[in-house]
């Protein structure tokens, strides 16, 4: 699958705390979500958000959406992040 770059990255912070990483893009939140998710790794959100984002690397689901749900499941777990364009 080509890159998906998003429009808009979140800077979201990593399992070592004070130290933030940048995504840019549905592969980089499939590798986050799936290696370096500082919270619960388990649980409705999480799950949904880890399918979308896979579902969307593949090609069956939008950039936006795995963006969105990436959002959801972060807020859901406490994993403090920004927004940036």
């Amino acid at each position: 699958m080509a890159h998906q770059p998003w429009n808009e990255t979140i800077t979201i912070e990593s399992r070592q705390i004070g130290t933030y990483v940048t995504i840019d893009s549905t592969e980089r939140a499939a590798h986050y979500m799936l290696q370096d998710w500082p919270g619960e790794e388990s649980g409705e959100t999480i799950e949904t958000a880890k399918r979308v984002v896979l579902d969307a690397y593949k090609g069956n689901a939008s950039i936006q959406s795995a963006r969105s749900a990436f959002i959801a499941a972060a807020q859901e777990a406490g994993i403090l992040f920004f927004e940036t364009s």
